[in-house]
């Protein structure tokens, strides 16, 4: 397949998201996104913007290594963990961290060329679109994650009537929640992540996709054009991004619906906007 659009976009001074691709004679033969997870911690700790944008940056980097190597996807998926893992321990040589830090996550979705057709290999609750007779989402497995974000959401909506919309104040006051939902990760009926350690390998999704027409991969900042903002449907999604300059153009209508409504009244969220990547794959 071959690249059609990619976007990787923050929604503040930062971008813990990010996207990318490998590509040989034209074609393209892996591609991922990245959602870093925001932290919870009293302050960033690691040397990069933030401590999610630490991990992002690491595990992006080795992916340019070794997405295109000729292995299967959870040796893939071993072989970053043993990276990041390398990476982790020299950072944390230098740092004096507090009891209960909460470690950098991230979220990733990732697609490969193998000879018996493509394949995906998820972490987290990023989206997976493919198209073959007609367009099908393949959303992450329910989990505690769902409930958890729920919960935020309205909270968060609660606090707005009542004049209050500080993210930062509602993430601290809810911490013992939130970690007790990040210490579950990567367990049985608790969501998968990206983490710098062994447990990412504790059940990660691996997703036959076969020959498609098209793939989209995308962070839930940029699926809001079709859960939240209802801007268009899943075939709608796939078919803008086909276009020239499609991804773009949704993100460009994702901010400017998000601008619309800063108090998050007409689109309940907990916070106005969100990070945003896609990469989309045409045949």
């Amino acid at each position: 397949m071959r690249l059609a659009g990619i976007v990787s976009q923050g929604s503040g001074a930062c971008n813990e998201d990010a996207a990318g691709h490998i590509s040989r004679n034209g074609e393209v033969i892996a591609a991922w996104v990245f959602d870093g997870v925001t932290g919870i911690n009293d302050r960033n700790y690691l040397p990069a913007p933030t401590d999610a944008a630490w991990l992002v940056d690491r595990a992006g980097a080795h992916l340019q290594e070794l997405a295109g190597q000729d292995m299967a996807l959870p040796a893939l998926l071993e072989r970053l963990v043993a990276r990041l893992e390398e990476d982790w321990k020299e950072a944390a040589a230098t740092l004096d961290l507090p009891d209960g830090y909460d470690i950098p996550a991230a979220c990733l979705v990732l697609v490969k060329k193998f000879d018996d057709g493509w394949h995906a290999l998820r972490l987290g609750d990023s989206m997976l679109l493919v198209e073959e007779e007609r367009v099908r989402l393949i959303p992450p497995p329910d989990s505690d994650l769902n409930a958890l974000e729920t919960f935020l959401r309205d909270e968060a909506r609660r606090r707005r009537a009542h004049g209050l919309s500080d993210f930062k104040a509602l993430l601290r006051e809810f911490h013992p929640r939130l970690m007790a939902s990040r210490r579950a990760r990567n367990t049985a009926s608790n969501h998968s992540i990206l983490v710098a350690d062994r447990s990412t390998l504790n059940c990660p999704e691996y997703i036959p996709l076969g020959q498609p027409a098209s793939v989209l991969l995308c962070t839930d900042g940029f699926y809001r054009a079709v859960d939240n903002y209802s801007l268009m449907d899943d075939a709608g999604l796939m078919s803008a991004c086909r276009e020239a300059g499609g991804v773009t153009r949704v993100l460009q209508r994702l901010r400017t619906t998000e601008a619309s409504d800063p108090d998050c009244e007409r689109y309940l969220r907990f916070k106005p906007a969100d990070d945003a990547s896609a990469v989309m794959l045409v045949r």
